[in-house]
């Protein structure tokens, strides 16, 4: 994770003027059906296409006199487009802080557990939301499963995600139990050769 470093939560202050904070989430949501009826879904996990083509959570800048966990909660009303006092984050959604040098960020992270039904009319609301077409290019899941032709998340992890919002990815995944050790480890060595993979017919996955 080069230029970012782990750091507890409150090791930069909010006013200390070296760093601007910015604060993020992850949404996901149990999933008991398979994919394409052989694969297990387990999580949708929500994640964003932005303006830059990038892949990112929802989230943003916290504004002067915000904490994090009110930060990202505005974010989620300005760009998945859920009403004020739908969601709304703490502490205890607090997973992992990050902290750069180089790019003077400091990078709350937090997640949120939804049941998946509130999960699907989040992401139809963020079509109707504030940003939607101008920071927000589309919602995107993650998936959480590898195929025997090693694509999935595998493939997936491949993308170019702006800032460190792969490793947050991946710390949320672990932290949150979404996925077992042995099967994230695997996924991302499998991602360093996901290129060379051949996505096949569904028919024969």
């Amino acid at each position: 994770m080069a230029g970012y470093k782990l750091v507890s939560k409150d090791h930069i202050r909010l006013d200390d003027i070296r760093y601007r904070h910015a604060a993020h989430a992850m949404v996901y949501a149990p999933v008991r059906e398979k994919m394409l009826g052989k694969y297990e879904y387990k999580y949708a996990v929500m994640m964003q296409c932005r303006f830059d083509g990038t892949l990112g959570f929802p989230g943003g800048i916290v504004d002067s006199g915000e904490t994090p966990e009110a930060s990202v909660t505005r974010e989620f009303v300005e760009e998945v487009g859920v009403a004020v006092g739908d969601i709304v984050f703490d502490e205890k959604d607090h997973v992992v802080t990050h902290v750069s040098d180089h790019t003077h960020f400091c990078l709350h992270f937090f997640a949120r557990e939804v049941d998946l039904d509130t999960f699907v009319v989040m992401e139809r609301k963020a079509l109707l939301s504030k940003d939607w077409g101008q920071e927000v290019m589309g919602i995107v899941r993650c998936p959480l499963y590898t195929l025997p032709n090693g694509l999935g998340l595998p493939a997936f992890l491949k993308h170019d995600f702006i800032g460190n919002s792969r490793d947050q990815l991946l710390i949320g995944i672990e932290r949150r139990g979404l996925l077992t050790p042995a099967e994230l480890k695997e996924a991302v060595r499998m991602s360093a050769h996901a290129n060379s993979l051949v996505t096949v017919d569904d028919s024969n996955i």
